[in-house]
């Protein structure tokens, strides 16, 4: 008999993502490096940069009532842009400028407009407007998003994926949704179930994005809508930038569901980590403070550190041990494993729960 009380925490980073062809946090400060480099013109006239960005400051700046001139976001806009090359990330940098309203403002318009363009342009996008357009399964076969699909329906018919689900946990630091995304369609595709189908199966998954995310899908029936790479007018993106949230939000006991997301971490019987930096913001967005229990030998942490050293590896390490209380010995960081490889390399320790 199938132990059915075990649950299982996916924690993902820019990492993961990259499978399918967005941004990794390099990437994503480059590119709104990029997208911010406005200059003045002949005439005054603003030019250079990314033509909807720019439209959408200068319609922030007109706003009714707003207490605030074009030359204080266009300040801003300068101000991250030289700053992108030294910030570990967009998320530090407006962390490091929390005082400044209009950098997080801008900041946050930059990170919706980039990642609608990624997921437009990754691996997962389908038409919209071909009725019969469907995911190709074939070109993410390689990639994390695959083996966890594996994972998950390892055999398993459609009506044990519900149960399965609920055995399942997932904290995006992505602002994307190529995981609900591909899940909703792959579902679809490997059933052949309808979409209505494949959508109530999907609301058993618990999906935390602590940052917030660029809308919710149109299927998932819940908050603003936004199809998955929308391109969206410049108000629209507006109004799609203040799903966004600071670091700071994103702790907030009162803006965030920052203490469900904890609990999500502290009570998983196994905590995995795809593509995940491990920065001790995101870190401290986790755990919270160490915590003054025992240490919980039953409890175990994989995970990817791809482009990370040894001697941070074991920092890392040490870190989780101290905040979440794990024995040391339960702690599998890998080095050499790609998402993709890590979820083959652990796929029975990663089994999901099926009902008894």
């Amino acid at each position: 008999m199938t132990n059915t009380s075990k649950f299982i925490t996916f924690v993902l980073g820019a990492g993961a993502s990259f499978e399918v062809g967005m941004p990794t946090g390099y990437e994503l400060k480059a590119k709104i490096e990029s997208s911010l480099s406005f200059r003045l013109e002949d005439f005054r006239r603003l030019g250079g940069g990314d033509d909807q960005l720019r439209d959408a400051l200068l319609q922030l700046s007109q706003r009714r009532g707003a207490e605030i001139t074009p030359s204080d976001h266009l300040s801003a806009a300068k101000l991250i842009k030289t700053g992108m090359p030294q910030a570990p990330s967009i998320d530090n940098f407006i962390d490091s400028h929390r005082s400044n309203a209009k950098v997080a403002e801008v900041g946050k318009l930059a990170i919706a407009s980039e990642i609608l363009k990624a997921e437009r342009a990754s691996k997962l996008h389908v038409n919209p407007d071909r009725i019969h357009n469907r995911l190709n399964a074939g070109v993410v076969a390689d990639t994390w998003f695959n083996a966890f699909f594996q994972l998950l329906t390892l055999n398993a018919q459609e009506k044990d994926l519900p149960e399965r689900l609920k055995h399942v946990q997932v904290i995006t630091f992505n602002y994307d949704r190529t995981l609900e995304h591909y899940l909703f369609h792959s579902i679809q595709n490997y059933y052949g179930c309808s979409p209505a189908r494949a959508a109530d199966i999907l609301t058993n998954l618990t999906v935390f994005h602590p940052y917030g995310k660029v809308g919710s899908l149109p299927w998932q029936n819940s908050g603003m809508a936004v199809p998955f790479g929308g391109d969206m007018h410049s108000s629209a993106l507006i109004q799609v930038s203040t799903l966004l949230r600071t670091f700071t939000e994103g702790t907030s006991e009162s803006e965030s569901q920052i203490n469900t997301i904890r609990s999500a971490v502290f009570e998983a019987e196994i905590l995995t980590f795809l593509g995940f930096a491990y920065h001790e913001l995101n870190l401290e967005l986790l755990f919270g403070a160490a915590r003054d229990s025992p240490i919980r030998h039953s409890k175990q942490v994989y995970g990817t550190a791809m482009g990370i050293s040894e001697s941070n590896k074991k920092a890392i390490a040490s870190e989780l041990a101290n905040l979440g209380r794990y024995d040391t010995s339960q702690i599998f960081l890998r080095r050499e494993l790609s998402a993709a490889q890590l979820l083959p390399e652990y796929s029975r320790t990663l089994r999901i729960p099926s009902a008894a």
